[in-house]
């Protein structure tokens, strides 16, 4: 098992901080393979403050017994480690399989594993609803990557940056819609740029027109977020993506804009 191949974000459930640790691995060879029972379980560990999320002492202890977990289960044959997430002073850990006696028996022999259950999840709701992230945490939670990578370049969040979003439409049709949309909405902007031919960066890429918006803001409130909350459905409304933002020296920009 790859962890490259694990997708780790931060979110909340009900209300409380969690990490989620995903495998998105193999996903297709074991999706719709007679693994339709989910095994669920939960280990405890010391919460460090009122996040309750472990301290680093009680983080190793916690996935090291993650990984003695992991080597004993996925040697059973036709289990799937869909993930876990960590939250409220315990870890919650999902395993599909198709054979569910094996897996609770080797559960039932680790004294630190509670709460074992077992249901069935023909459609993989779990994984695919609740596990994996979303388009929207996925770029909150870039948002945070690149607000602490400002911090580690000595930028103060305090200052107004220059902030670029980007959008990209399949159709020049979807395109201009959207620009009417962030012209006549409230949204505030310094300069709407957009490409006025298709481009392509990969051979095998579909080909997308691209907008971009740069707006000037303060980084150290949620108020990005909240934009970043924003776009993201305003974007899906007119049938395109919301790819995410960059600012001043960090961005790349790699395209001819209009």
């Amino acid at each position: 098992m790859d962890m490259a191949n694990w997708q780790n974000y931060r979110s909340t459930v009900n209300g409380m901080p969690a990490v989620f640790t995903v495998n998105i691995e193999d996903v297709e060879k074991y999706h719709g393979k007679d693994l339709d029972k989910i095994v669920q379980f939960t280990i405890a560990y010391k919460a460090d403050d009122e996040t309750g999320l472990p301290s680093e002492v009680e983080y190793d202890k916690l996935i090291n017994r993650v990984f003695k977990i992991l080597a004993q289960l996925t040697a059973l044959p036709n289990v799937f480690f869909a993930g876990h997430f960590i939250c409220n002073s315990q870890a919650k850990m999902h395993f599909y399989c198709e054979h569910e006696n094996l897996v609770v028996e080797a559960l039932q022999q680790i004294d630190f594993v509670k709460d074992i259950n077992v249901q069935k999840d023909l459609s993989w709701d779990t994984y695919f609803d609740f596990l994996l992230a979303s388009p929207l945490e996925i770029k909150l939670n870039a948002t945070e990557e690149l607000l602490d990578l400002l911090k580690n370049k000595g930028r103060d969040l305090s200052d107004t940056y220059l902030v670029e979003h980007s959008f990209h439409f399949d159709e020049e049709e979807k395109m201009f819609p959207f620009m009417d949309e962030l012209t006549l909405g409230k949204v505030s902007f310094n300069t709407l740029k957009y490409s006025s031919q298709a481009i392509q960066t990969e051979e095998d890429e579909y080909p997308y027109f691209m907008v971009k918006l740069e707006q000037e803001l303060q980084l150290d409130s949620n108020e990005i977020f909240e934009w970043v909350e924003h776009f993201e459905k305003l974007a899906t409304e007119f049938s395109g993506d919301y790819i995410g933002w960059e600012c001043d020296n960090l961005i790349d920009d790699r395209s001819s804009l209009n």
